[in-house]
Formats: C-alpha cells, structure tokens, sequence
C-alpha cells in the first residue's frame, strides 16, 4: 500500500478545505500534512488538534519540546527534523534542541521535568508515571497543564505513527534538522 501525499487540488473533496486552511496558517502543505489529506477525518482532526493545543496555557516552545521528546521516542525521523525546527524557531537554543535529539535531559530544570513526565507517560501508557508527575508538579506545572502536555504528546504520536507508516519525503523547510 502506498501513500499519496495530496495536495489541496489533488485531496479527496472533503478534505480540500482543511488543508488550504492548513496551508494558509503555515504557508506550505507539509508532506505528512499532504498524507492525512488522503482521508477527510484524518486531516479535519489534524487541524482541530493542531487549533487546540495553540490554545494551551503550555508555552510554545513547552509545546515543542514535548514534539521532540515523544518523536525521538517514537523513533520518527520526519517528525523529529519537523518539531526540532519549529522548537529552534521558537527561540529554543542550539543546546535545548541538541539535547532533545540526543535523547538527553536538558540544562533547563522546568522542561527536563515536562520532558520526564510526557516520557514517562508514552514510556508506560500512563501507569507508573508518579515519580515523573511529582517532578512536574515541582517544577510549577499544573494537572491542566499535565493534561495538555498529554494532548500533544498524543497528537505528536498520531503524526510520528503516520509519517513512520507512510514515510513521506522530507519537507526542504525541515531538511536542515534531519535526524537519523
């Protein structure tokens, strides 16, 4: 089975409006972008999520340090070169992202324990996770915050499962973070 990476004109009718909108907040149809376009639920849910978690109390960089962790985790190439580009265009520094890709904890106290817990939590499915909760609450973050730490965690792993089943090419915008 292969994949089509759609366009907005070569995407099925009902799912044509979500990504121009896709396209039009960005600038570009990402190429896994382009592959949720194959079925109109999948796509419609990609923006939905996407609206939702720009809406978090969780900072954006916050946000992308959780779409790194859990893409290194999920061993997703695609993924992993995408967020580690949008973290670093976030204002993350060189430091923050090469530790994230490594694998490794990182020098900032508050993110080490957001990127423990989303771990713990894709690690074990959500059971065994106190430690890693108690460290997140220490570092000043609320249960709704946790909660939304989730949300992306579970939507980065939506896409990490897509573009690791599909395997679309690159984007150019995220070749420069390429991750193996």
């Amino acid at each position: 089975m292969e994949f089509e990476i759609h366009s907005v004109e070569t995407a099925p009718a009902g799912a044509q409006a979500h990504l121009g909108a896709l396209r039009d907040r960005i600038g570009f149809v990402p190429n896994l972008a382009g592959v949720f376009g194959g079925a109109p639920a999948a796509i419609e849910s990609l923006n939905a999520q996407q609206g939702a978690l720009r809406s978090t109390e969780l900072t954006a960089v916050e946000r992308e340090v959780i779409g790194v962790a859990v893409s290194v985790a999920n061993t997703c190439p695609w993924s992993v070169a995408a967020h580690s580009t949008f973290l670093a265009g976030q204002g993350g520094s060189p430091e923050l992202v090469d530790a994230l890709r490594a694998g490794k904890p990182v020098p900032d106290q508050r993110l080490e324990a957001l990127r423990q817990f989303v771990l713990a939590v894709v690690g074990t499915g959500g059971r065994g996770a106190e430690g890693a909760i108690a460290e997140l609450a220490a570092a000043g973050f609320t249960a709704g915050q946790a909660l939304e730490a989730m949300t992306q965690a579970s939507f980065t792993t939506l896409a990490n499962w897509v573009a690791n089943v599909a395997d679309p090419a690159l984007d150019q915008a995220f070749v420069p973070m390429a991750w193996a």
